[in-house]
């Protein structure tokens, strides 16, 4: 019903043809902001920062084209709770076409190697993203991308999608090209991923192929997840842009007691190159359920080499090193979260 309200004042704005046009308009979103207490700040930046954590609002809707085919679309941008700005349609932004064949769009979306990695990350969004340590080569939200993602085949699914532009430019490039496939396999408690990326775009970047594998397993109230990364570096263009092959790995577990979750992981990445440095993360927290859609937490994170907040392009970030001839870096977080 609220939704409904939202949708009908969003609509109020423009004239009554259009009204009728976007009637089946669902408004949707995330809220998520923390204050954070960080270790290892330069001299002119506060211990204490407030910070937006991909927060988002959304608009989406479709369209019954008859015979089982329907006409998709939605728009989702950032919103920076804590200092009143964001961009439009910067989040996963599309139109498409859905039916038994499966969902096929164009615009603006996650990669189906990123999708992989989102599935098993306890600490997702927040300061203690899995990306800090496990993030970037095809880990991204693409541009100018053309997606296909299947039906599920008793539990197996399938997603490929072919962008002329990674996201690091809004414009389709020469030889910037890159593809992604993922296939997942979801079972009642198991949860198991594979993802792949490549292409031009990659050696642009400074990277090779990028392989991902996931899983995920609930057993009663612990869950267990675990993932491991590989990137080569077989990079021809800027040899200095990533020191080496790149393999990472996280396991991680999670206890729910009521409506309380507690939960940690452990993150690892090591570089084949000489001299390079190699990010770790530790990350304990509590997460307590306040009513379906709304989340307070708590978590400490502690890492060598790695941006905390990074992860998940967090409004404010802090890096290890940031105090000269020290690469440690750590955090105590306190967190609210509300969907609708």
């Amino acid at each position: 019903m609220k939704k409904s309200l939202i949708a009908l004042a969003v609509a109020g704005v423009v004239s009554a043809p259009a009204f009728a046009a976007t009637a089946n308009v669902d408004v949707y979103g995330k809220l998520h902001v923390s204050v954070s207490l960080f270790d290892d700040q330069p001299n002119t930046t506060n211990d204490v920062q407030i910070s937006s954590n991909a927060s988002r609002i959304g608009f989406k809707g479709a369209e019954d084209l008859g015979g089982g085919l329907s006409a998709i679309w939605q728009l989702e941008s950032t919103v920076v709770l804590d200092e009143g700005s964001g961009n439009f349609a910067t989040r996963n932004s599309f139109v498409g076409l859905k039916g038994g064949f499966g969902t096929a769009l164009v615009g603006r979306h996650d990669t189906p190697l990123k999708l992989v990695g989102r599935s098993v990350d306890l600490f997702g969004d927040t300061m203690a993203d899995s990306r800090n340590v496990l993030g970037g080569g095809s880990d991204t939200r693409a541009n100018n991308l053309v997606a296909y993602m299947s039906p599920s085949f008793s539990g197996l699914a399938f997603a490929a999608a072919y962008s002329t532009d990674l996201g690091a430019t809004a414009t389709d490039l020469d030889n910037s090209s890159v593809y992604n496939l993922n296939a997942t396999y979801t079972n009642g408690p198991l949860f198991l991923g594979l993802g792949y990326g490549d292409g031009d775009g990659h050696e642009k970047a400074g990277f090779g192929t990028h392989w991902r594998a996931a899983a995920g397993f609930t057993m009663g109230a612990l869950k267990f997840v675990g993932q491991y990364d590989k990137r080569d570096d077989d990079n021809t263009i800027n040899a200095a842009a990533q020191p080496g092959d790149f393999d990472a790995w996280m396991a991680g577990v999670s206890y729910t007691m009521g409506a309380m979750v507690f939960k940690a992981n452990y993150l690892d990445g090591d570089f084949d190159g000489v001299g390079a440095a190699d990010p770790k993360q530790m990350t304990v927290g509590v997460d307590y359920n306040l009513s379906k859609r709304t989340t307070a937490y708590a978590l400490y994170a502690q890492g060598e080499n790695i941006t905390i907040g990074g992860g998940a392009g967090n409004s404010d970030q802090v890096a290890g090193a940031a105090v000269a001839g020290d690469d440690d870096v750590s955090v105590i977080s306190l967190g609210l979260m509300h969907t609708f």
